[in-house]
């Protein structure tokens, strides 16, 4: 989660949910007003969602969590009728796999831990690519259900694993 997502969603008026990795990243974002509030989870994300917008807030909620997990679940709910978004984007460093995208599954402690050991980075890059191609099926998911679907231009729809 960059700032520029919260804050031009709010600019603009909407309800944003914000999916980020690192519990720093989202202080920052709080502490420099980039980003409204924080879910405790994605079901308190999803009612923050419904509650605000009911209310015609525009609001951004930041949520702990890894995308590539994320993402697929709120298509499986919207799926099941539940919460469909208005628009999805992506920004995440998807250019560089080692130290730019955390893996489904794994903690920012072992993501850290790899990036640091050079031994570890094809793995590391095998994992993320995986990941990404995850995240992206899921993006694609809601792009099917009629979403506007866009990325940030960072290169997530090349990783090796996304590619047809």
């Amino acid at each position: 989660m960059g700032g520029a997502q919260p804050l031009a969603a709010s600019f603009a008026g909407a309800v944003s949910l914000n999916i980020e990795c690192q519990q720093s990243s989202i202080d920052f974002r709080l502490r420099t007003r980039y980003l409204d509030k924080q879910a405790k989870d994605l079901d308190d994300a999803l009612r923050l969602v419904q509650e605000h917008t009911a209310k015609g807030e525009a609001v951004s909620i930041g949520l702990l969590g890894n995308a590539a997990e994320i993402l697929p679940e709120l298509v499986k709910r919207a799926r099941a009728g539940g919460l469909k978004p208005d628009l999805v984007t992506d920004q995440t460093s998807a250019h560089d796999l080692i130290n730019g995208y955390l893996p489904a599954g794994w903690t920012v402690a072992q993501w850290r831990a790899a990036q640091a050991d050079p031994s570890q980075h094809a793995r590391l890059k095998e994992e993320a690519a995986r990941s990404c191609a995850v995240h992206v099926q899921a993006m694609l998911d809601f792009h099917a259900m009629g979403v506007p679907t866009v990325d940030y231009g960072n290169n997530i729809r090349r990783s090796p694993s996304t590619r047809a």
